[in-house]
């Protein structure tokens, strides 16, 4: 991987931007920050970054060995705190990732007290809804909703995502209250077109088993037509569009004001977007997690306690 001087030194050119200024900032001069970052490119064999006279970016390679060395040097950092006896505060550049509808409705409120606790942390948030590689996209840690974390990562699992089926007063009026599962059929409802099998809703009951029920769509949300598709399946709910299978933590300010109603309360969504069923903290495993990442995740299990904030 490069020794740990030369990794610490192709991170000071990305912090700065260039070779001048990470030269300044570590009391070296700029030929030698060169000769160290080609001795780096030259042990791994590969060309870390693209250098021209008025740019200077990370090549895809570049982006890996970056991340990683960034890893590597935290790890030093947190194991030379650990053997001084010493009680290592956060600091430094914190990479997180989550959802969009659950980083927009929840995450960033919580961000802000976050970084009140800890002014020495630099929070970069990325909202993705897709698979994010920690490894390879240089992320700290992402908040995955899921029902089973990927194998070979750290998951810290933090709270229950619930589901509701829902609707508005509006519709309702219009169309009707489902008593069964099996009047569904009879309803619109709004559905995403990247899920395998959005024709069929599954719903668990107790003492009943589970019932599934093929179902008719006023709208379907394609994976490339909208930026989210929580968000944008609530926004439709509430306009009266049709019936919606929508997690708690997106419309709990909705359900309590009356400008959407729960359906079928004794039946759980289950399957489809309902899958993902509890937040997680995942992070790439480390003999010595950073202080920065044990902040946030302390953090969270405060504010999420043994009821998720948004279901209290």
């Amino acid at each position: 991987m490069g020794r740990l001087e030369d990794l610490q030194c192709l991170a000071k050119v990305v912090d700065s931007g260039s070779f001048s200024a990470a030269a300044r900032a570590l009391g070296t001069s700029k030929s030698a920050v060169s000769k160290q970052i080609g001795r780096l490119e030259s042990e791994l064999g590969l060309r870390l970054l693209h250098r021209s006279t008025r740019s200077l970016s990370l090549s895809a390679a570049g982006h890996a060995v970056h991340a990683q060395g960034l890893r590597v040097i935290e790890a030093a950092q947190a194991l030379e705190a650990e053997s001084a006896g010493q009680s290592s505060q956060p600091r430094g550049l914190l990479r997180l990732s989550t959802s969009t509808a659950f980083g927009n409705l929840q995450f960033t409120a919580l961000l802000a007290e976050f970084c009140q606790r800890y002014p020495q942390l630099q929070v970069v948030l990325g909202l993705n809804d897709r698979y994010v590689d920690l490894a390879e996209e240089g992320f700290d840690l992402v908040l995955r909703l899921t029902s089973q974390p990927a194998p070979g990562l750290v998951a810290r699992r933090l709270a229950e995502i619930r589901y509701v089926l829902c609707a508005a007063p509006d519709y309702l009026a219009r169309m009707g209250r489902p008593e069964t599962v099996a009047e569904l059929a009879a309803h619109r409802c709004l559905r995403f077109g990247y899920l395998h099998s959005p024709e069929r809703w599954t719903f668990a009951h107790a003492r009943q088993g589970e019932q599934s029920v093929a179902v008719q769509g006023a709208l379907r949300f394609e994976s490339g037509l909208t930026v989210n598709s929580s968000e944008s399946l609530r926004v439709a709910a509430l306009a009266g569009m049709g019936l919606a299978i929508l997690p708690t933590y997106a419309i709990g300010p909705d359900l309590r004001a009356g400008r959407l109603q729960a359906l079928l309360p004794d039946w759980r969504p289950v399957g489809g977007l309902a899958e993902a069923d509890t937040l997680y903290a995942v992070y790439l495993p480390s003999r010595f997690p950073a202080p920065k990442l044990r902040a946030l995740i302390d953090f969270m299990l405060e504010k999420m306690g043994e009821v998720a904030p948004w279901d209290r």
